[in-house]
């Protein structure tokens, strides 16, 4: 079991509370039929956890359902949907887990367990996300999922995993951008390549791929007749990445053109 994991079960056995079992009443005759025995919910929950951790998803997902069934007071109602996430996540239907995390956190948004829950929410984008040329709806959405999660939950123990995903998530948006400005930039049509170039370094600062933007960025608005915006981007580079190939190739090709300082 993952640390997150632990920590998520530690806080939610916390608030359900394992102290004692259910009593049951039996109705019927002065003297009815001993009924067969039926597991209790802890029994029920514990034989899910074992069936998570063996990798049988379906029957770990059938015996949490049945803990539902057998917990009349709901004690386990938060940690079972938890849980019921858990077990599409770990076999990645990515989908699937996302709605039962969404689910519990439409109903549990303040429970001990949601900051861990919102936290998957983002994984479940963030590992279903493409190639940078390719489709980024999954990197879009594991941003905005992990800034939720920074904002809403700011001192929850996934923060500097959080970050660390989002960062690469940005760095595949930003790449995804750039391949579309290069494309732009390639066909000459220098004002479409200017813009995506603009945009990558406006929403996305600091990525590992700025130093070729700000490059063409450069280029496609010295073509344009841009040379502010131009000349803003060879200042950055130069100063923000000295020893970069890009920058010592703009000092040869780009800086003379637009009078910039080296």
């Amino acid at each position: 079991m993952t640390r997150k994991l632990s920590a998520a079960l530690a806080a939610l056995l916390f608030i359900v509370g394992l102290q004692g079992c259910t009593l049951f009443r039996w109705g019927g005759s002065p003297t009815p039929a001993t009924p067969p025995p039926q597991p209790q919910a802890e029994d029920l929950f514990k034989e899910g956890e074992s069936m998570l951790a063996k990798g049988r998803y379906d029957d770990a997902r059938t015996k949490y359902t049945t803990v539902k069934e057998k917990d009349p007071e709901r004690l386990y109602e938060p940690l079972v949907q938890v849980r019921l996430g858990d077990s599409y996540y770990e076999e990645a239907r990515y989908p699937e887990a996302e709605v039962e995390y969404q689910r519990f956190l439409d109903l549990h948004p303040h429970n001990k367990a949601a900051a861990y829950v919102k936290y998957q929410i983002g994984m479940c984008s963030f590992k279903q996300m493409d190639e940078p040329d390719r489709d980024p709806s999954f990197s879009l959405k594991s941003v905005q999922q992990f800034n939720e999660l920074l904002k809403d939950y700011p001192d929850n123990p996934y923060i500097a995993e959080a970050k660390e995903k989002l960062r690469i998530a940005k760095n595949s948006i930003a790449e995804h951008e750039f391949n579309i400005g290069w494309y732009y930039y390639k066909r000459g049509v220098y004002k479409a390549a200017a813009e995506r170039f603009k945009g990558i370094r406006e929403t996305y600062p600091g990525m590992k791929n700025e130093p070729d933007t700000l490059y063409y960025l450069a280029d496609s608005c010295i073509h344009t007749g841009d040379m502010d915006t131009a000349k803003s981007a060879l200042a950055v580079l130069y100063q923000e990445y000295p020893n970069n190939l890009f920058a010592q190739r703009a000092k040869n090709e780009l800086s003379g053109r637009v009078g910039a300082t080296k």
